[in-house]
């Protein structure tokens, strides 16, 4: 039950977030706002104001913002139709910008709450890796890997999740002022965690050489469903710790910031493995699997609220960065034919953008429902 009130609150805040945003923007800048709506289906609260009728609807699963002119002509000056290319750019990009600005701010609360946080200075070298023997030391920073640009830790993990034993690591670090480059070779890093009430084993094992840790926790910190198993990972790491930086004025902001790029990054990562053939449809998630993931983090224990706020700040970049897409039906799509329209200075005649658009929402549709049965499948087999 409490997972199914956090998940229908995550897209209710999300999706009338994002409305929210084209409402803010079309009332700033003199564009007619209709309707604007929290909720769908049948109103159970009506308010009109001076122009725009205020509601709120029955079902909790999202909202909308309707505008004068949104679809069709109308002979208001302030109708959204009327208005020069820039106000109407502005509009309806304004809700995927505000779904972004949530995140960050999100990630902000994240940062303060959560204490020191991991940057890309080597604190530790693990001597049981190749890089103990590559001239690396502590203290250097990481700039760089293979010619693509390091900020901060977690552009690491994004450069380095898929490495495997026969992968070329260039490492650029950072020396007394100086750039210095090194040939890295991946280390094999096996990973065995046995979860108990109040302490899990860790068996960590570089490259054969293995070290056994056992980690005491209270028992609400860790998930009833973890307790008595055994996860086994295996990957290939550079080989370092990195070292912690406590939280500041100075670096609250810069860190939110990143943590915001680096979702903004995996996105984009995810959806050129996709369209490059990388990885397939399997890899993404609908509303099913976004329950599966809200459900854990709601039995995460002492923590869960921090990962219920980690996972808002994820989903609503990603619902952002998703709807600025140029595809069809979505706000990407629209602001897509207004480039085509800035080009051809003129307009695309409405009745083809909008035989485009419903095209587009149809195998949107199509989409959503394939990605749910398997979603729905992983639950089965699980």
């Amino acid at each position: 039950m409490v997972t199914a009130v956090v998940t229908i609150l995550i897209f209710l805040v999300m999706i009338t977030l994002h409305e929210f945003g084209h409402f803010i923007m079309a009332k700033s800048i003199g564009v007619s706002v209709l309707e604007f709506s929290v909720g769908m289906g049948p109103a159970i609260f009506k308010r009109q104001g001076k122009e725009t009728l205020y509601s709120v609807r029955v079902f909790p699963i999202g909202g909308y913002c309707k505008l004068d002119g949104e679809d069709g002509d109308s002979e208001n000056e302030g109708a959204f139709c009327n208005q020069k290319l820039w106000k109407r750019f502005l509009v309806v990009a304004a809700g995927a910008v505000l779904n972004l600005i949530l995140g960050f701010v999100l990630f902000m609360i994240i940062v303060s709450v959560t204490g020191p946080f991991n940057s890309n200075i080597i604190g530790r070298i693990d001597p049981r890796s190749y890089i103990a023997d590559s001239g690396i030391m502590e203290g250097d920073r990481i700039v760089g890997i293979n010619g693509k640009k390091v900020s901060f830790y977690n552009d690491i993990l994004l450069y380095t999740n898929e490495l495997d034993a026969d992968s070329d690591v260039v490492l650029t670090v950072k020396r007394n002022g100086e750039k210095l480059n090194f040939n890295i070779k991946p280390s094999l890093d096996e990973t065995e965690i046995t979860y108990g009430k109040n302490s899990a084993k860790y068996v960590d094992s570089i490259n054969g050489i293995q070290n056994t840790r056992e980690i005491k926790y209270n028992g609400n910190e860790i998930g009833s469903e973890y307790i008595g198993k055994t996860v086994t990972s295996k990957r290939y790491i550079i080989g370092f710790e990195p070292l912690k930086l406590d939280v500041s004025t100075a670096n609250l902001i810069p860190q939110s910031w990143n943590y915001t790029k680096y979702v903004i990054k995996s996105i984009y990562h995810a959806l050129w493995d996709m369209i490059s053939g990388h990885s397939g449809l399997d890899n993404v998630s609908g509303p099913v699997g976004v329950v599966g993931v809200v459900n854990q983090a709601v039995n995460s224990g002492r923590d869960s609220w921090i990962n219920v706020i980690f996972i808002i700040a994820v989903l609503t970049i990603n619902l952002g960065i998703f709807n600025l897409l140029p595809l069809p039906a979505l706000d990407g799509g629209r602001l897509f034919f207004m480039l085509v329209e800035l080009i051809r200075r003129k307009p695309v005649p409405p009745e083809k953008e909008g035989m485009v658009h419903a095209i587009g929402l149809v195998l949107l549709l199509l989409l959503s429902a394939v990605i749910c049965f398997n979603d729905i499948m992983k639950l089965i087999a699980k």
